[in-house]
């Protein structure tokens, strides 16, 4: 393929896929088009990096953070800077280092300081625990080891300190071990409180709320201000006014998070109405209905970004999906109408060859009974026959194009049937849980609003069963999800082999299932439940190459006048809870929940 082709085959596959027309998504099809491996960009490098770093320690975190804020701004002038603090801070480290162990091997030998070798380790031990993963750790070492040095000696250990940075007056709290061991065990305790409180205030400011507030500068910037002011802060007096200023933050944060709560309600509110509206205007097209359900789903209940990105990888593959059979479907409706057209175009001709040939006939009758000549009388005849012969030959040739005609549209609409119920299909996907292929909650809801107005319409009993599995988690702890995923798909396989046809099974989440059981009584659902243990007993499955068995315990509801889905659902949920109570692998009933109250 030439550059001009695949850039049309591109640009048409965006179109099918309906993806984003950006310049990342154009480069990656281009690519795959062309048959060639996609190139990574340097940002895309750098994501993938960032990705794969640890996030152990609070400056590992920022640095990462400071990073993706520089990829997501799409501005480069900060990475002059933020490459050059980069290398100072790791220039500095490195040369940190072999200063700190030097001080701590000559402080750690010398006893002229009176700090024994056990205080000496407990120390170190603690502060090890204190600032194990603090990049200062370093400083920290260099602090601790100058005061275990006399006097005179301390003056070159602390020089070590001076090229680099100052220790912070709370590293000396926790650093200065023989200072504080000499103080009351009441202010012992109190300083290593302390410390604790004020890393914690410096850690909340720095990953909980200063992150959050990336779009309010101002509030960035006076949150920054106030975690400076944690470490600098020393007198009762300085910390009244910090907590005063971090008060008044918060009331302002509040502020904006009950905007940002009514902004996101009124943007859920009008993604309702607009996917009603979407509802109403593509009712006919089934194939569309199934995405917007699952969209309406989620926004109903409360927002959990696992749910999100689950149904945004489900609707990306019956997007794609769809999109290959519409672009199919659209080819065909086109290839319909060349067909009708074709066809009209033959039947016009017929029509103008009929019109010509009866011009003729006219055109020989009017001179044949003007002459008597019968040499004339032979030329017209063998005109009349062979006018005759090509009418007929041109008869029979449109007749055959007629006929492969009929053919190909009668292969085309069975086409665009096809693929009409191949779009309705993957609508459907959208119904179907994806580990057990019974319905899911979708499904089940679809189910219960058919069978409910069944038995309102003809007053047939409707009973339902509410299935969970006993020690589900348990199993998945001692052998893995794999394993629980296995018994979930085995529980579901027993169910639709034990019940009716006409019984519904679904799974209402996690390892509850739901039986739906039209003209079935409260004693015969019962029946069936308990039946269905005994065939789950004899049945194993493999979990790590093991046989394994499961049982489940069932709640059984008998659907009234007044009731509806939550409210059948609510009493079976109760009866199964009673039958966990009451020893597991059991069946109860609305009834023995009356019962036992």
């Amino acid at each position: 393929m030439t550059a001009s082709e695949i850039a049309r085959e591109t640009i048409k596959q965006m179109a099918v896929r309906r993806v984003e027309p950006t310049p990342e998504n154009y480069t990656q099809i281009y690519f795959e088009v062309a048959g060639k491996p996609v190139k990574e960009d340097a940002v895309g490098a750098l994501r993938k990096a960032l990705k794969q770093l640890p996030h152990d320690s609070l400056e590992q975190t920022n640095w990462i953070n400071r990073w993706e804020k520089l990829l997501k701004q799409d501005n480069w002038q900060g990475l002059g800077e933020l490459l050059t603090e980069s290398m100072q801070q790791q220039l500095s480290h490195s040369t940190k280092w072999p200063k700190a162990i030097r001080t701590l091997l000559q402080a750690w030998d010398d006893k002229r300081s009176g700090v024994d070798v056990a205080r000496k380790r407990e120390t170190l031990e603690r502060v090890l625990i204190n600032f194990g993963n603090d990049a200062s750790l370093a400083d920290k070492l260099i602090g601790m080891a100058s005061h275990w040095l006399p006097s005179d000696a301390g003056g070159d250990s602390m020089a070590l300190t001076d090229d680099h940075s100052e220790v912070p007056a709370t590293a000396a709290v926790v650093v200065d071990s023989a200072a504080t061991e000499a103080l009351p065990s009441e202010v012992q305790q109190f300083h290593g409180a302390f410390t604790i409180l004020q890393t914690l205030l410096k850690q909340t400011l720095q990953l909980g709320l200063i992150p959050r507030l990336e779009g309010y500068p101002d509030l960035q910037t006076e949150a920054v201000a106030l975690q400076e002011s944690t470490e600098r802060a020393k007198k009762v007096k300085e910390w009244e006014a910090l907590a005063k200023s971090l008060k008044a933050l918060l009331m302002r944060v509040e502020v904006i998070g009950a905007k940002e709560d009514d902004v996101r309600g009124d943007i859920i509110d009008l993604l309702h109405l607009l996917l009603s509206n979407i509802g109403e205007l593509v009712a006919e097209d089934s194939w569309l209905t199934g995405q917007v359900y699952a969209v309406q789903s989620i926004i109903s209940g409360p927002l959990d970004r696992a749910k999100l990105k689950q149904a945004e990888k489900s609707l990306k593959e019956v997007v794609y999906k769809q999109g290959l059979v519409k672009h199919s479907l659209v080819e065909a409706r086109n290839s319909f109408k060349t067909l009708i057209s074709t066809f009209i175009d033959k039947l016009k001709y017929m029509g103008e060859a009929s019109e010509l040939y009866s011009g003729k006939i006219e055109s020989y009758a009017q001179e044949l009974s003007q002459t008597d000549d019968l040499i004339k009388i032979n030329e017209l005849v063998n005109h009349l026959m062979r006018d005759t012969s090509v009418m007929q030959t041109d008869i029979m040739r449109s007749r055959d194009d007629l006929l492969s005609q009929q053919r190909v549209a009668t292969d085309t609409q069975q086409r665009m049937e096809k693929l009409q119920e191949e779009l309705q299909q993957l609508s459907e996907v959208v119904r179907i849980d994806q580990l057990t292929g019974v319905l899911n909650r979708r499904g089940m809801d679809e189910a219960f609003s058919t069978e409910i107005a069944r038995y309102r319409r003809s007053g047939e009993l409707l009973s339902i069963a509410l299935l969970d599995i006993d020690n589900f988690k348990m199993l998945n702890d001692q052998h893995g999800h794999a394993a629980g995923d296995s018994a979930l798909k085995h529980l579901a396989g027993v169910i639709k082999r034990a019940v009716r046809p006409t019984d519904i099974v679904t799974r209402m989440g996690g390892e509850e299932f739901v039986v739906i059981l039209p003209n079935t009584n409260l004693d015969e659902a019962v029946v069936t439940m308990s039946r269905l243990q005994r065939a789950l007993t004899k049945e194993y499955f493999l979990g790590n190459n093991q046989k394994l068995l499961i049982t489940f315990s069932a709640g059984v509801a008998l659907f009234k006048t007044e009731d509806d889905v939550n409210s059948i659902l609510a009493r079976a949920d109760q009866a199964m809870y009673l039958a966990k109570k009451t020893g597991k692998n059991r069946v109860m009933t609305e009834i023995d929940l009356q019962a036992n109250a």
